[in-house]
């Protein structure tokens, strides 16, 4: 993201944002959450912000607010997820609740929630309700994900409804966001919307078949699988090719599963043809979202909706 706002960049600007909002914490909270702010990422859902709100003529400092919110936002689920999944490492350092115990762990997701909602009020009354329907979802994803657990027969529909929850959801309040900021109308904001939770929905299969291997995420590949949380390419190669996905469903579901058996885990899924179909679901899942796209192409100028496609393609586009 090189925009500019105010002389920055608008990455710098949420950056900053981000660790005024962070620093707002009790510093006990920001102590564990500080050390994901060094290492960033690609702030998907801020640049989602910009490239949304360009579609129209947008209120640059409520942009730049908006993708800080969205960012915290992420980070609160991140700090979240990792106590569940027992993750060691998070963006190449400690998680959270290595660093200061589960239960500050939790606490500091919990703050950063509170200061989400926060700036969202202070946003006003349109944001805050859309900030606390997406923190609904998200929660309801997260216990679905749990719920699941173990569970070697989940549809495929079901992991896709999960996902829509998980990880769509945020996807779809930052599209929210940017058309707010623009002030697009209400039916061109509806269909930015359902685009980003689509976008989301093929982002996260994508997701679950580069977590099969090392990414560079700072997370260990893999390690879901011995909490029985099993990603699409899994769900696929437990349905797939014998005799290796018997085999897999076999290692999963064995009381002596280690870390060890992570790479034979990856084979498998490989040779049942489980990354393949993943694959397939990713790009199944992206055409709908460009579809939803491009039925507003009516609706956008084609510099914005040319811009959306191209992160859409760029950042959830299967090989």
């Amino acid at each position: 993201m090189t925009r500019v706002v105010a002389g920055s960049t608008y990455r710098d600007a949420v950056l900053a944002a981000l660790g005024e909002l962070v620093d707002s914490l009790d510093e006990v909270f920001a102590s564990l959450v500080r050390p994901l702010l060094a290492n960033p990422g690609k702030l998907l859902r801020s640049e989602l912000v910009w490239l949304t709100a360009s579609a129209g003529d947008p209120r640059r400092p409520a942009l730049v607010r908006f993708g800080a919110l969205v960012e915290l936002l992420h980070i609160a689920t991140l700090v979240h997820d990792d106590v569940i999944d027992r993750a060691a490492t998070r963006r190449g350092v400690p998680a959270a609740h290595r660093q200061g115990g589960q239960e500050l762990a939790v606490l500091a997701g919990t703050a950063c929630f509170a200061a989400v909602g926060l700036e969202a009020a202070d946003l006003g009354a349109a944001i805050a309700t859309a900030v606390s329907r997406t923190v609904g979802e998200l929660s309801y994803g997260e216990l679905l994900d749990i719920e699941r657990g173990f569970d070697p027969g989940v549809p495929t529909e079901d992991y896709l409804e999960l996902t829509r929850c998980k990880t769509g959801a945020l996807f779809q309040l930052s599209c929210v966001l940017g058309a707010t900021a623009s002030g697009l109308p209400g039916l061109v904001t509806a269909g930015l919307a359902e685009f980003g939770a689509r976008y989301g929905i093929a982002f996260q299969v994508l997701d679950d078949c580069l977590d099969l291997h090392a990414n560079g995420t700072g997370k260990p590949a893999g390690t879901d699988h011995l909490l029985g949380l099993f990603g699409l390419p899994t769900l696929c190669a437990l349905r797939g090719r014998e005799p290796a996905a018997t085999q897999l469903r076999d290692l999963l579901l064995s009381p002596d599963l280690a870390v060890t058996d992570l790479p034979r885990i990856s084979d498998l899924i490989a040779e049942s043809g489980g990354l393949v179909a993943a694959h397939e679901v990713a790009r199944t899942e992206l055409a709908a979202a460009l579809t939803v796209l491009d039925n507003l192409r009516d609706e956008l100028p084609a510099p914005a909706l040319n811009a959306l496609t191209e992160f859409a393609n760029r950042t959830a586009g299967a090989p």
